[in-house]
């Protein structure tokens, strides 16, 4: 499973992660009430896991790239940038001459996006719709500043809760917030397995009545190649604030599908001003649902 779980993978194989600064609504919790919420987590993932899926959804994707600090090997890394867990497929998103013509790039893709999965195979059709705000019948650009993958979305939750990846992960709870209007427990995983950017972390929040996960706030050190944004940040002399985080607002049939997906690599200069070297925003609405059977629904 790639990095970000396949989401977003910025010029340079750079999706990371900002932990939330907002404040938990309720820290103070029972340490053993761990072990049931993880359960019932546990339990929603399976559901999840195997259910039979038939949707689509319309996808907009907001991206945006400024390479203008950048010097030019590092902008020539950045066009032959190949993700590293998949090494055949070449992400030379933006050529050499494009970025240095025009380092700065932003661009809005409108997708009519289909989700299948029967029996573990999972089909995916993805039309373009709207370019820069103009309805358009061609295929989706090559010229893209970043990769996207719905089903790792989806499926992030397995990932960080699943009981067969238990050995893998530590978990605390950190307390109890509100979500979407909706009680959660929030939770911090940290990977057991260090520099090993398969293995993500972050806070995540659990519906209290169901264990469904409403939202998913990733760690940047867990993602891999985070000394990428530290040199940067040296070479800006600026901090790095980078964040992400995934969003699972919409609901059928018990199971939770992915409303927003966000990812930026920002710094802070010394005198405050914020320089944002990349940006991806990602939004999903007008859900259609033609199957949604989980595991139970099979039972029935």
């Amino acid at each position: 499973m790639s990095a970000k779980i396949g989401v977003f993978m910025i010029v340079g194989a750079l999706l990371l992660a900002g932990l939330s600064s907002q404040e938990l609504a309720k820290p103070d919790t029972d340490p053993s009430q761990l072990g049931p919420i993880l359960k019932a987590a546990r339990e929603y993932c399976g559901k999840l896991k195997g259910a039979a899926l038939d949707f689509i959804c319309l996808e907009e994707v907001e991206e945006k790239l400024d390479l203008s600090r950048d010097d030019r090997k590092a902008l020539e890394r950045a066009a032959a940038i190949r993700d590293p867990l998949r090494p055949g497929d070449v992400r030379g998103l933006l050529s050499r001459m494009e970025i240095r013509r025009n380092p700065k790039q932003k661009n809005v893709y409108l997708y009519d996006y289909q989700f299948v999965r029967r029996e573990g195979k999972i089909e995916e059709k993805r039309v373009l719709l709207e370019w820069n705000g103009k309805k358009t019948d061609l295929p989706a650009p090559d010229v893209r500043l970043s990769a996207f993958n719905y089903s790792d979305v989806l499926l992030a939750p397995v990932q960080l809760l699943d009981q067969s990846f238990e050995m893998f992960y530590s978990y605390q709870l950190l307390g109890r917030d509100v979500v979407f209007g909706f009680e959660a427990w929030v939770l911090d995983i940290v990977p057991r397995v260090a520099d090993a950017s398969r293995y993500l972390g972050g806070k995540i929040w659990l519906k209290r009545d169901d264990a469904s996960v409403l939202r998913i706030e990733w760690d940047p050190r867990t993602f891999g190649h985070y000394e990428h944004i530290q040199a940067r940040a040296d070479a800006y002399k600026a901090a790095p604030e980078v964040r992400s985080y995934s969003e699972f607002g919409v609901e059928k049939s018990g199971l939770r599908f992915p409303s927003a997906d966000f990812t930026e690599e920002a710094y802070r200069g010394a005198k405050g001003k914020l320089f944002v070297r990349a940006r991806t925003n990602v939004t999903y609405r007008a859900h259609k649902f033609f199957t949604v059977e989980t595991s139970s629904t099979f039972k029935k």
